[in-house]
């Protein structure tokens, strides 16, 4: 199963050449990516990451949108891709920072923002021996990142691991399969009543 992590995240204000301020924000992210699969290397079509922050519990604010270029993965192999992303505007971090409620994903209060992070890719996995390649998966993933209120840097020095899903579409022989399973299904009943029929009709006076 491939693993994604974030390994670090920051967020800063932007400021033009001039030493104006954009009203935007810039955020740093590093993202590891590691294939653990011991005989299969991995396909990624174009990753496209979305930056969201919490401005209340149930209130999530899209900031900015990346996009990582497809890529192949040999096997038990270890990549990362890190960059700069700069936000919409209207979204500066000294703006953030200053009216999000303190909000945290310990019991406990501490001086946080949320930020969430979505991945969203497909993949096709080929088999190191065969040569066999898998048919194209659709892949989510997402996390949450605590970021300190008053430096804007991740809060934990451990990555953050990404929750991910991928999802599997039934093949064309199973829906076939099902489709007459319905259908023998919805049709014994009337094949019995039609074969009762017969034989009566067969029963001599």
């Amino acid at each position: 199963m491939i693993q994604y992590s974030i390994q670090d995240f920051y967020i800063a204000g932007a400021e033009g050449t001039s030493g104006s301020n954009f009203n935007q924000s810039i955020i740093y992210f590093k993202l590891d990516i590691v294939n653990p699969g011991k005989s299969m290397g991995v396909y990624y079509d174009n990753i496209n990451l979305t930056f969201s922050y919490y401005a209340t519990e149930d209130d999530l604010v899209p900031l900015a949108n990346y996009a990582i270029q497809g890529f192949r993965q040999g096997v038990d192999k270890k990549t990362d891709r890190k960059d700069f992303v700069v936000t919409t505007r209207g979204m500066a971090w000294q703006e953030i920072s200053n009216n999000v409620p303190v909000l945290s994903l310990l019991p406990s209060v501490s001086s946080d923002v949320v930020f969430r992070v979505d991945l969203a890719t497909a993949v096709r996995f080929r088999e190191f021996m065969t040569g066999t390649k898998s048919k194209r998966l659709e892949t989510m993933a997402w996390c949450e990142v605590e970021v300190d209120q008053m430096t804007g840097k991740k809060s934990s020095d451990k990555a953050i691991k990404l929750n991910h899903m991928i999802k599997h579409h039934l093949s064309g022989w199973l829906v076939f399969g099902l489709i007459i399973l319905l259908l023998a299904t919805f049709l014994s009943p009337c094949l019995g009543f039609l074969c009762l029929g017969a034989c009566r009709d067969c029963t001599p006076a």
